[in-house]
């Protein structure tokens, strides 16, 4: 094969499959490939049982029902305003912490549900950490009596079809809510903050020209839909609290953000930005407190607590 054919079949490689997957390329090795490099399980800042996180270690433990009863005691404790929501065909309510405000509020959301509804999975990064981040923003802003504009939801029956944050958009309509944005927190435990487009199907996205996108979740490889890039006035609204924020275009997600995208409101999904613990963890029974390190709710934390 002479040289100037080896030039072409590179150019039209390079042309019709490197150029339009360049930014999938980047999030998807350079991301991926450091996050498998540097991973080591130990090498974390272990939630503490007694600090600002320590409802962690209660709710790990509890089945969905049992942790809606938590909740409903923590919040009932500290004499907050809370809207227990309904849910369709379902046991599993919504729990809506609203304070006095005249603007539109900043709704910070977390569903408590599991995957696996049993003591052994713990589902601690999928969803508790991001639970009791809230919680403990909950309290800082209460102490501090800086809960204007903010509201609190959390929703259940997220793992069965978002079937929760769902109900909390027919509520909202009903009551005339004021909703600025939605800031889904899911998936927390390592690493940096990172945005992630909603998309109904989860992974790296690649575009296979003349077929397709396919997204890749560490498992599979499945057709991807289009999907939007996340909302970029909310966007800025958190780099500008958080300016270490990663901002991902083609490592998708898919949860309560989705529905609430779906129903015309401002939403983007918060999760931690290490792929490959994302891999490791994500609907396994590996998903355990042990794995979480307490530097990466901290910002979360952090976020909530700056953004305006």
């Amino acid at each position: 094969m002479s040289k100037r054919v080896v030039a072409f079949l590179v150019l039209v490689l390079v042309l019709v499959f490197i150029v339009p997957n360049t930014r999938a390329l980047y999030e998807g090795v350079f991301f991926y490939l450091r996050d498998v490099l540097t991973y080591d399980a130990r090498a974390i800042v272990p939630v503490n049982p007694a600090g600002r996180y320590a409802s962690l270690y209660d709710l790990v433990s509890l089945n969905n029902a049992e942790r809606l009863a938590y909740l409903q005691r923590w919040l009932d404790a500290r004499a907050l305003r809370v809207t227990s929501i309904p849910i369709l065909n379902s046991s599993q309510r919504n729990l809506f912490v609203s304070f006095d405000s005249a603007a539109p509020y900043i709704v910070f959301a977390a569903h408590y549900d599991k995957l696996y509804d049993d003591a052994a999975y713990q589902g601690a990064s999928d969803n508790t950490a991001a639970v009791s981040v809230l919680l403990a923003a909950i309290d800082a802003l209460s102490s501090r009596g800086d809960t204007s504009a903010r509201a609190f939801l959390f929703t259940g029956e997220e793992e069965t079809g978002l079937r929760g944050a769902h109900a909390f958009v027919a509520y909202a309509r009903a009551n005339a809510l004021p909703i600025r944005a939605i800031i889904v927190f899911d998936n927390l435990g390592r690493g940096e903050l990172a945005v992630r487009p909603s998309a109904e199907q989860v992974g790296w996205v690649f575009t296979l020209p003349f077929v397709g996108d396919f997204a890749y979740d560490g498992r599979a490889f499945n057709p991807s839909a289009p999907y939007l890039p996340a909302n970029a006035r909310v966007v800025r609204d958190l780099k500008r609290a958080y300016p270490n924020l990663v901002v991902y275009e083609r490592f998708t997600a898919r949860g309560d953000s989705n529905a609430f995208l779906a129903e015309g409101l401002d939403s983007v999904m918060v999760s931690g930005d290490n792929l490959y613990y994302l891999q490791l963890t994500w609907h396994t029974y590996a998903d355990r407190i042990e794995l979480l390190d307490e530097r990466n709710l901290d910002r979360a934390l952090e976020l909530i607590l700056k953004v305006r």
